[in-house]
């Protein structure tokens, strides 16, 4: 690496570090080019060396959706040590990317701010949540974007309004860093914010496996099917491979039963995926990211 980035910015590296200590699952082999800059300047520079040296980036942040595979050929950026910030101007909101979802519905709610309480419960960050343009119970997060700011793939730093990228079902036209978010959310009481809230991570508990690690939906849900549903009747819930099994209370979940592997989930993901197929004639796609 010595040969791509400049001394100060390999102060920032850490060579073959696993990844199962950031990994939501608990499942990581070793990162070969692993950064964890403390500037949004850094991850300028890395980026763009990284672009010269004509190598893979791959951002992570909570990575609660992240399926940690083979990463030797990747350069990893985490966000983890990067100041965060969450700025008010009456219901227009400014955020880095870091921040934790959860958090951040919570000190909207002291504000009377809302809109975002479908992703209670959801463990992610904002610049996650925002790159697959998370949703549940008929929102989405690109619902209350009013900009992003990002560093592109050639390292530039760029604004871009909501206009300007194209967002859809759990995915966006996003290719790059999210570095933070402007948000317009909704004047809401806040006893009303706490109650939909509430709603909805008791929903969660009892519809979810909260009991095991997981990267929660593994699938999208195809049109007018919902992707749990398709693999229960293809006879794959509970099905275990090693140490990971099918989610024997929902089955578009995988969860780490213990001393799961990569190879274990991939091979799950891989039976779901060819039974709903030879079984339905539907091809599943993928929610969750694989780092392969």
């Amino acid at each position: 690496m010595s040969k791509i980035f400049d001394e100060k910015l390999l102060e920032t590296a850490a060579i073959d570090t696993s990844l199962r200590e950031f990994s939501h699952l608990g499942i990581g082999g070793k990162a070969k080019n692993l950064f964890a800059p403390h500037k949004i300047e850094e991850i300028s520079k890395i980026v763009s060396a990284t672009a010269k040296a004509n190598l893979n980036i791959f951002p992570v942040g909570a990575a609660s959706n992240i399926l940690f595979g083979n990463t030797r050929d990747k350069v990893i950026i985490l966000d983890k040590f990067i100041p965060k910030f969450c700025e008010v101007n009456g219901n227009e909101v400014l955020v880095s990317a870091n921040y934790k979802i959860a958090k951040f519905i919570d000190e909207m709610k002291e504000l009377t701010l809302g809109g975002l309480e479908f992703l209670a419960g959801v463990p992610a960050n904002i610049g996650g949540a925002v790159s697959m343009n998370a949703g549940a119970f008929g929102g989405n997060i690109s619902d209350f974007i009013e900009f992003i700011e990002v560093v592109d793939h050639d390292g530039k730093i760029r604004e871009y309004q909501k206009e300007e990228i194209d967002f859809g079902y759990r995915k966006s036209s996003i290719n790059g860093f999210i570095t933070k978010v402007g948000f317009i959310l909704a004047p809401k009481p806040k006893e009303e914010i706490m109650a939909e809230a509430a709603k909805i991570i008791a929903f969660r508990k009892v519809q979810h496996p909260y009991n095991f690690p997981s990267l929660g939906s593994t699938f999208k849900n195809p049109e007018n099917h919902a992707a749990g549903k398709l693999i229960e009747e293809c006879g794959l819930k509970g099905k275990t491979i090693g140490g990971a099994q099918i989610s024997k209370k929902h089955a578009n979940f995988i969860v780490n039963k213990g001393n799961a592997t990569y190879r274990d989930v991939k091979s799950l993901i891989d039976l779901m995926m060819s039974e709903v197929y030879r079984t339905m004639n539907i091809m599943l796609q993928l929610e969750i990211k694989v780092l392969d």
